[in-house]
């Protein structure tokens, strides 16, 4: 049994009439979150932005989850004076100069980004911390009732073909955050916010994502102490490695029969 599907969001497509036919296109906005002292902006596509903000304080290790938040508040932009929207977050403690410091490092998030210098997988593993030893267990079936559960649910995708998607579920296949962004580290980031909210522990969750699986992912799923990564398509190598240092399991091509096991198989039933 799966939770139950978000509301479509209407504002997140346009339509247009390119040649004189009509086609939809995925929106591409900016939001600019405030936490505390601090400015980032994004580019994403309007929808989940509390989800978002969560699932990307907990991803870069501002906060540990829900509890460390104290409020957040929306601003609608104005278009017509190139204001962005805006969601101001209130942190239940005041940035320590560690959190301060990852704040700074991420003064712009990215729809992608390279592997920004970094050749230690150790760097990035440093403050983690660590996952539970073969916690979850799931089988490869499970696993390709999942990737079905996230294409279907991709109906922005569908629409407009130009956005990615991620899932959080449990291991039994009930479904427990999801999101769909023109960027697929917000995708990912409102995956993991929705799955948050409700109250979901994450150790015993498999993600799913609809495109590469890329180091910087993997450090978001690794820091919200999710043991399964799975994906449609392949990782990169430093995500390997990551995935490899930390005793996570990573999973690749899922899509028809087909399911590759690039490290950790324990997690796996069958």
């Amino acid at each position: 049994m799966t939770a139950p599907r978000p509301s479509p969001n209407p504002g997140a497509a346009v339509r247009i009439r390119p040649c004189g036919t009509a086609d939809q296109l995925v929106r591409e906005e900016p939001l600019l979150l405030r936490i505390h002292d601090s400015q980032l902006l994004t580019m994403r596509t309007p929808g989940q932005d509390e989800d978002l903000a969560l699932g990307f304080l907990v991803g870069e290790g501002i906060v540990q989850g829900p509890g460390g938040v104290a409020g957040t508040e929306f601003v609608p932009g104005d278009p017509a004076r190139l204001q962005a929207d805006e969601l101001r977050v209130r942190l239940v403690k005041p940035p320590d100069a560690a959190v301060r410091g990852r704040l700074a490092r991420t003064h712009e998030i990215r729809t992608s980004c390279g592997v920004c210098g970094v050749s230690d997988p150790q760097q990035l593993l440093e403050d983690m911390v660590p996952l539970l030893p073969g916690t979850p267990r799931v089988s490869r079936a499970q696993v390709h009732a999942m990737a079905a559960l996230l294409q279907e649910r991709q109906e922005l995708f569908a629409a407009t073909g130009a956005c990615h998607g991620a899932l959080v579920a449990s291991p039994d296949g009930t479904v427990h955050g999801f999101g769909e962004d023109v960027g697929r580290h917000n995708a990912l980031d409102k995956a993991i916010g929705a799955a948050l909210r409700t109250g979901t522990d994450l150790t015993r969750a498999v993600v799913l994502l609809s495109g590469r699986t890329g180091y910087d992912l993997v450090v978001k799923c690794l820091r919200a102490r999710i043991g399964v990564i799975a994906s449609v398509s392949a990782p990169s190598a430093l995500a390997f490695d990551l995935c490899h240092a930390a005793g996570a399991t990573l999973l690749g091509f899922v899509r028809g029969n087909r399911l590759q096991v690039y490290c950790d198989a324990a997690r796996l039933t069958d």
